[in-house]
């Protein structure tokens, strides 16, 4: 767990509760390399546990964040171009 007693991996549940993300999108996310999960599951058998780093989709979520702003940005400094 970190300072904010929350834990530093987590699975498909809590992200959803925590985050919003569901099933699909994580499974995508994850497969594209954009957030970091290991499965536990033991050798031979067919299920295991995945649980995801909750600081790679704090990163991944940020990096959106930053990414819609500056084409905010972007199109409002173009808008204003045209206005002119």
């Amino acid at each position: 767990m970190n300072k904010h007693n929350e834990p530093e991996w987590a699975d498909e549940k809590y992200i959803t509760r925590m985050f919003g993300i569901t099933h699909m999108p994580l499974y995508t996310l994850r497969k594209a390399g954009k957030v970091r999960s290991v499965s536990l599951r033991l050798e031979g058998r067919n299920y295991g546990k995945r649980l995801y780093y909750i600081g790679s989709i704090r990163e991944f979520l940020a990096a959106q964040e930053a990414r819609e702003t500056m084409c905010e940005a972007k199109q409002n400094s173009s808008r204003q171009l045209h206005q002119k």
